[in-house]
């Protein structure tokens, strides 16, 4: 009896959008890199997550910019991050990773990020 509304219920909970890319990026000596998010619902919960693995010092700059090059967060010299923050406006959110200040060290970064 209870069977359907579990099943309903179950694939209800499922259902939730949440957009997610994660992945590991060699990034070479004097390279920048950028990754891209779309958010089509202002309000929206974005999430930004960056460990250096290996390299170096283990650390790069970074930077993430909302619509129209609005800054959001930016660091030098991380060796990891963990943002969220409310995307308030629809569009092409930017995560970048900078390594522009090493001349011949690669780094290997892990990075997640996720709309909600």
């Amino acid at each position: 009896m209870h069977l359907p509304l579990l099943a309903y219920g179950l694939m209800a909970s499922l259902c939730t959008l949440v957009s997610s890319t994660a992945l590991t990026y060699k990034l070479a000596p004097n390279e920048k890199a950028c990754f891209y998010a779309w958010v089509d619902q202002a309000g929206s919960k974005m999430a930004f997550y960056f460990a250096v693995q290996s390299g170096g010092s283990f650390d790069v700059d970074y930077s993430v910019t909302g619509p129209h090059n609005k800054m959001i967060h930016e660091g030098s010299k991380e060796r990891q991050g963990d943002f969220v923050f409310t995307a308030n406006e629809v569009g092409e959110y930017k995560c970048c990773f900078n390594n522009e200040m090493s001349t011949f060290a690669e780094k290997i970064v892990d990075f997640e990020i996720a709309v909600r």
